[in-house]
């Protein structure tokens, strides 16, 4: 008999300390979704404690149940859909110890509509550091609840957590701390006779202005009846909340003026006006930083790249003589050259990953938001495009899903369209081939070249991003302004264990997501690579429609993937290009990084007695003049078409679910590969002179 499995939902306001707590409970026992109908990301994890199974879902944060965003709805349709998959029977509300009247309105909400609540207080220690000290026994009395103390960077009262969790029940309240009886009674009622709800759920259906329900139009005509204004009733709910909480807040909850002297937080803003958000060295120190990643990419990742091609090499080396025939060849030359492509990038893939984390953990990546907006303002963007911008240092797709949280639509869409100018980790095997090919290994004490030009062209993908975004700011019609409100996380010591348990779940998501496409695409392209038609084939003979009539095997130039590569040749020669670049740039409409495992592939079908592609590569001669494919033009002009074609289907679909509309993404996708064709030409012409 299956055990039934407990479930957990996790929230609270953005910055208190969620994922922290998440990672603890879970470890790497968790797996990365996506919502029903929607590309809203789902963190769901799982543990185990005292012989019951726990499911738990970290929920977008949010500061009240009435959403503002399409991240906050998920949680609004969690709540209140009993249908869902993941309906919680207990919630976990996650607060910050220096900071907890705003998530006690949240926890309020939650507590009346009906949910056993446990009520986790994290950050003590800020909350010392601030001169905030609790009263918890009182607390208790007043919330009705449990309450547990934690520090969920640190691990600690993580067990404290999972003991509270098991003993958590319903209790049976009589009344609700807050009741709206004397607020619209007689629309209360109609909607507690149509939907069989308490008193409550049913004043938060008439107080949400989002579509929620099934049965919303019985929803519509009870306002319509009654003449309600859904916000009006929200001001109005929270006013009388706050009023209750203001009660016991001052009877709890106590501040003191610590001495400046020592104070930490006083330390902190110092080195904000200072340094970190000072109008000169802020970005000094940012680029600085910039420059400190790029050149830890190649520096730092070289050593294990090679390592990893030296030993897919001599495996190479090792199959390839034995039990020869089509079997080997589509193992060898199909096959292990996508899996080599996959886990021989991993090395600089991690090392991005992580310095992001790491800025993420301490806190510095909300300052990088801050700083560059004055940046973005000039160029028609809002604020909290930075956020988009930073993100799609990884990938496009979540960088364009985050662009939600910008209300202002000119602004929102703005940001979509020019978030996959920025260089994303997909681009970032083409990158360290191209420049390895093309860019000598020469290094000035810890500077090396190769690094630069990495930087350089994230940079140059950067400033094209708020190029383009200026362009269209002057076309596109203008809305009301918006601006940047956050708030400013404080500075912390990094645990490295939540770093790496995200890194972990990054990497495996490349290695499933990129890598099934990558091996998939590999043994297509071995397969067209290796066979070709036969001369005698004719397509209405009735005994042509047969594998032997129909493929043949071939020489790479005569096979499919030669012939189809020939046919685009005359298009990419103004270029630099020839065929098997060509083969390259239409297998990468897929995913950008299926370029180097493209030409893995194509290189490995070719037997020249050489198993590194890098070598291959550059021994590469064009057959027209006898010069080598990669020389420093043509290794520039694929630099800048990949800095800006549109080389990733996934992106294009996404566009079009956050837009609405195939309008926008064909407009990105011609407008991206005509401005990268362009580009690329010129780079050509003048460096090949």
């Amino acid at each position: 008999m299956r055990k039934r499995i407990i479930k957990l939902a996790l929230i609270g306001n953005p910055n208190v300390g969620k994922t922290s707590l998440f990672n603890q409970l879970t470890g790497l026992n968790q797996k990365v979704g996506n919502y029903l109908g929607v590309t809203v990301d789902k963190k769901i994890g799982f543990f185990s404690y005292e012989n019951i199974h726990y499911q738990i879902i970290d929920l977008p944060g949010i500061y009240s149940i009435y959403p503002s965003s399409e991240d906050e709805e998920i949680v609004c349709q969690l709540l209140n859909n009993i249908d869902d998959i993941d309906y919680p029977d207990k919630i976990l509300v996650v607060a910050d110890s220096s900071n907890i009247k705003k998530s006690l309105l949240l926890f309020r909400q939650i507590q009346d509509l009906g949910f056993p609540v446990l009520f986790i207080l994290n950050m003590l220690d800020e909350a010392k550091k601030k001169g905030v000290f609790i009263d918890i026994e009182k607390l208790k009395k007043f919330l009705l609840t449990e309450i547990v103390l934690i520090d969920a960077r640190k691990g600690i009262g993580i067990n404290k957590v999972k003991q509270k969790i098991s003993s958590l029940n319903q209790k049976k309240k009589f009344s609700f701390f807050f009741n709206p009886g004397s607020y619209h009674s007689i629309a209360i009622q109609d909607v507690k006779n149509g939907y069989q709800v308490n008193t409550y759920r049913a004043w938060y259906y008439l107080a949400n202005n989002k579509k929620f329900l099934k049965e919303d139009e019985l929803l519509k005509k009870i306002k319509k009846k009654h003449n309600i204004i859904s916000k009006k009733l929200q001001i109005r709910e929270t006013l009388d909340r706050y009023e209750e909480i203001g009660k016991f807040f001052s009877k709890t909850v106590s501040e003191f003026l610590l001495d400046p002297k020592r104070n930490s937080l006083d330390f902190s803003k110092k080195i904000d006006n200072y340094l970190l958000l000072h109008p000169f060295w802020g970005y000094f120190i940012f680029f600085l930083l910039l420059f400190i990643i790029f050149q830890s990419v190649f520096f730092w990742a070289e050593n294990p790249k090679k390592i990893l091609e030296f030993f897919f090499s001599t495996l190479q080396k090792k199959l390839e003589n034995i039990y020869p025939g089509p079997l080997n060849n589509f193992f060898v030359q199909g096959f292990l050259p996508g899996i080599s492509t996959i886990i021989t990038f991993i090395p600089q893939i991690f090392l991005l990953l992580f310095f992001l984390l790491l800025m993420e953990e301490s806190g510095y990546i909300s300052r990088v938001i801050f700083l560059m907006d004055r940046i973005m303002r000039p160029f028609g963007l809002n604020g909290k495009s930075v956020v988009p911008l930073i993100s799609s240092v990884a990938c496009a797709i979540p960088a364009i899903m985050s662009a939600r949280h910008i209300e202002n639509y000119r602004d929102r869409l703005i940001t979509i369209l020019v978030t996959p100018f920025i260089t994303c980790s997909a681009r970032l095997p083409v990158y360290t081939l191209i420049i390895s090919l093309i860019i000598p290994d020469k290094k000035w004490y810890f500077i090396q070249l190769r690094g630069l030009v990495l930087m350089g062209m994230y940079l140059l993908g950067f400033f094209s991003a708020l190029s383009i975004s200026m362009i269209l700011h002057l076309f596109l019609k203008k809305d009301y302004q918006s601006h940047l409100i956050m708030e400013m996380p404080t500075y912390k010591c990094p645990i490295f264990g939540n770093i790496l348990i995200t890194l972990w779940i990054n990497i495996k998501s490349f290695m499933y997501n990129a890598g099934k496409i990558i091996v998939l695409l590999s043994v297509l392209i071995w397969g067209l690579g290796s066979f070709g038609p036969k001369k005698d084939f004719s397509p209405f003979s009735k005994y042509s429609i047969s594998f032997k009539n129909i493929f043949e095997k071939k020489e790479l130039p005569n096979s499919y993937l030669g012939l189809l590569g020939k046919k685009m040749e005359p298009i990419l020669l103004p270029l630099g290009y020839d065929w098997k670049i060509g083969i390259g740039l239409i297998s990468s409409l897929i995913a950008r990084e299926v370029f180097v495992s493209t030409m893995a592939s194509v290189y490995s079908i070719e037997k020249n007695g050489n198993f590194f592609l890098k070598e291959k590569m550059k021994k590469e001669i064009f057959s027209k003049t006898g010069k080598s494919v990669y020389n420093f033009a043509t290794g520039f002009s694929l630099l800048f078409f990949y800095a800006f074609s549109m080389q990733c289907l996934s992106t294009l679909s996404i566009v079009k679910k956050e837009t609405k509309s195939w309008k926008w993404p064909i407009i990105q996708f011609f407008f991206m590969t005509t401005f990268a064709y362009i580009s690329s030409f010129f780079i050509y012409q003048i460096l090949k002179t």
